[in-house]
C-alpha cells in the first residue's frame, strides 16, 4: 500500500510538470520555455506528498511501542513460535540470531527469494516480459519489556533491503508479520503519541532553482 501511495504522489508531481510546462509554453509561444519552470513546479507540488510518504514509511518500519495485555514471558514465547512457524514463497524462514529472555530482546533476519517481472526489448524491437528471481532481506529487532499488572511493552524495528528497482518489495512481508503478531498477542494500546512532523524548511537548492525559473520567465516575457 505504501508503494502505491508513493507512486500516486509522484504521478501528481509529474502532472504538475506537464500542466505548468504546457501553460507557460502556450503563454510565451515557445515550445521548450515551460520545461524548467514546469520541473520546479512539479518539485514544489510533490514535496509535501513525498514528505508524508516518508513519515508513513518510517511508521511502518519503526512503529511506536504498543502495550499488550499479556505477560512478557508469554509474549516472548508467542513471538518466537510465530517466527519459527512462518515461511514464505520458496520455503524461506526467519533466522533468529538472538533471543535473550533476560533483556527481552529478539534479533532476527529473513532472506527470501522473490520473482520480479520486467519488460525488455528484443533485437526486433518487440517488448517481452521476463521473470527473474531477486533477493530480499529484512532485519528485525524486537524489544519486550514488562509493563506491570501482566502487561507488556513491545517495540518493533525493521530494516529492509531489496534487490532490484522496487525499493518497497519487503513492505508486504513487514505488514503481514506485524499483523500476525497483533493477532497472536491480542488486544493492545498505543501509550505514546506520535509527534507531529511538519514539513521541514525548503532546502537551499530548491530556492535557488525557483529563483532561476522566475528569472527565466521574466527573460522570456521581456
Amino acid at each position: 500500500m505504501v508503494w502505491l501511495l508513493q507512486r500516486f504522489r509522484i504521478a501528481i508531481g509529474f502532472f504538475a510538470f506537464l500542466l505548468t510546462g504546457a501553460f507557460i509554453s502556450e503563454c510565451l509561444h515557445a515550445t521548450n520555455a515551460g520545461v524548467f519552470p514546469g520541473l520546479v513546479a512539479a518539485i514544489w507540488t510533490a514535496r509535501p506528498f513525498l514528505h508524508k510518504a516518508h513519515i508513513e514509511r518510517q511508521n511502518l518500519l519503526h512503529p511506536l511501542p504498543r502495550q499488550y495485555q499479556v505477560p512478557a514471558k508469554i509474549a516472548f514465547a508467542k513471538i518466537r513460535d510465530l517466527l519459527a512457524d512462518t515461511s514464505y514463497n520458496f520455503g524461506d524462514r526467519w533466522h533468529v540470531a538472538t533471543a535473550d529472555t533476560q533483556t527481552g530482546r529478539i534479533s532476527a533476519s529473513l532472506r527470501f527469494t522473490d520473482e520480479h517481472t520486467h519488460w525488455e526489448p528484443d533485437r526486433r524491437g518487440h517488448i517481452h516480459t521476463r521473470k527473474e528471481r531477486v533477493q530480499r532481506f529484512v532485519g528485525l529487532d524486537i524489544r519486550i519489556q514488562e509493563a506491570g499488572d501482566g502487561n507488556t511493552f513491545i517495540q518493533l524495528d525493521f530494516s529492509p533491503k531489496a534487490e532490484g528497482a522496487n525499493l518497497f518489495a519487503c513492505d508486504a512481508i513487514i505488514t503481514d508479520l506485524t499483523n500476525s503478531m497483533a493477532a497472536a498477542l491480542g488486544p493492545s494500546t498505543q501509550t505514546i503519541t506520535a509527534p507531529l512532523k511538519s514539513l521541514p524548511p525548503s532546502p537551499w537548492w530548491l530556492l535557488a532553482i525557483t529563483i532561476l525559473a522566475l528569472l527565466s520567465l521574466l527573460g522570456g516575457t521581456s
